[in-house]
C-alpha cells in the first residue's frame, strides 16, 4: 500500500469519526428535548447522511474548482513550481531481490532484438532506384557546372560582374525549369550582336536538351536589349543558322565542354 493511499484512508477516517460524533450530539439534543428513541435515532442517520453529503460536495467542488486556480496561482512562485516539478519526477522504485533481478535480466536478453530484425535491409529495387536517382543527379549537377563555365568563359569579356552573375543565376534557373519568373534583362557590349546571343542560346539550350520555343523565349528575355527588334518566333528560326561574321560560335566551344 503506497503513501498516498494510507493518507485518503486516514482522511476519511477522520470524516467518518467527526460525522459520527456530530451525529451522537445532535441525538443527544433530541433526546433532551423529550423526544422519544427512534426519533432520536433518525436525527443520528439523517445527521450523519446530510454531513456526508455535505463533505462530497464541498470536497467535489474543491477538486474541480478551487484546487485548480489555487494550483495555477501558486504556480507563479518558481520556489512551488520547483518543488511540484521535484515531486513528480522522483519515485522509489521497488528493489528486486536477486533471484527477480536474475530473472528480469533473462527476460530482457531473451526479447532483446537482434540487429537484422532491428534494421531491415533495403529491397534491391531500393539500392538501384537510389543509385540511379543519385547518379542522375551527379550527371544533372555536372552538366550545369559546365554550361556556367562555359557562360563564364564566353560572356566575361562583353559583360559587367553584376549582370554576368545575374545572367548565371538564370540559366541555373532554366536549368530545372523551362520558363523563368521574374527576369532583369542583362546589358552586352556592343561588340556582341544577336547572332551572337541567339547562337549563345542555341548552345546552353541544346546542352540542356531544352525546346527550341522555349530556348527562344529565354534569350528574348533575358537579352531584351539585344534582341529588342527580333521576335520570338523569328529568333526561333534563326538562332541555329550560321552566318560568317560571329563571335559566338554554333556548338563550337560547348562543344568541347559538354
Amino acid at each position: 500500500m503506497n503513501q498516498k493511499s494510507i493518507e485518503h484512508i486516514a482522511l476519511y477516517s477522520l470524516v467518518l469519526v467527526g460525522t459520527l460524533v456530530v451525529g451522537v450530539l445532535a441525538r443527544q439534543f433530541v433526546l433532551s428535548k423529550g423526544v422519544d428513541d427512534f426519533s432520536s435515532s433518525v436525527a443520528f442517520f439523517a445527521t450523519v447522511i446530510v454531513l456526508m453529503a455535505i463533505y462530497a460536495s464541498l470536497q467535489t467542488t474543491f477538486n474541480q474548482f478551487l484546487l485548480p486556480r489555487i494550483e495555477t496561482f501558486l504556480l507563479r512562485f518558481s520556489a512551488f513550481q520547483t518543488m511540484k516539478n521535484h515531486n513528480d519526477t522522483v519515485s522509489v522504485p521497488e528493489v528486486p531481490t536477486s533471484k527477480d533481478s536474475n530473472q528480469t535480466t533473462s527476460d530482457i536478453i531473451e526479447s532483446a532484438p537482434t540487429a537484422e530484425e532491428t534494421i531491415s535491409k533495403p529491397s534491391e529495387y531500393e539500392v538501384m532506384r537510389t543509385n540511379s536517382i543519385a547518379k542522375r543527379d551527379r550527371a544533372i549537377q555536372t552538366k550545369l557546372e559546365k554550361v556556367l563555365s562555359y557562360t563564364k568563359q564566353t560572356m566575361v569579356a562583353y559583360m559587367s560582374e553584376e549582370d554576368l552573375n545575374r545572367l548565371c543565376a538564370y540559366i541555373v534557373e532554366y536549368s530545372s525549369s523551362d520558363t523563368l519568373q521574374k527576369i532583369s534583362p542583362v546589358k552586352v557590349d556592343s561588340q556582341l550582336k544577336s547572332i551572337d546571343i541567339m547562337h549563345f542560346g542555341w548552345n546552353i539550350g541544346k546542352a540542356f536538351s531544352k525546346k527550341r520555343i522555349h530556348t527562344a523565349t529565354f534569350i528574348k528575355n533575358v537579352f531584351a536589349h539585344t534582341l529588342r527588334d527580333l521576335e520570338i518566333s523569328t529568333i526561333e528560326r534563326k538562332m541555329s543558322h550560321t552566318e560568317s561574321e560571329c563571335r559566338i560560335k554554333l556548338n563550337g566551344e560547348i562543344g568541347s565542354i559538354i
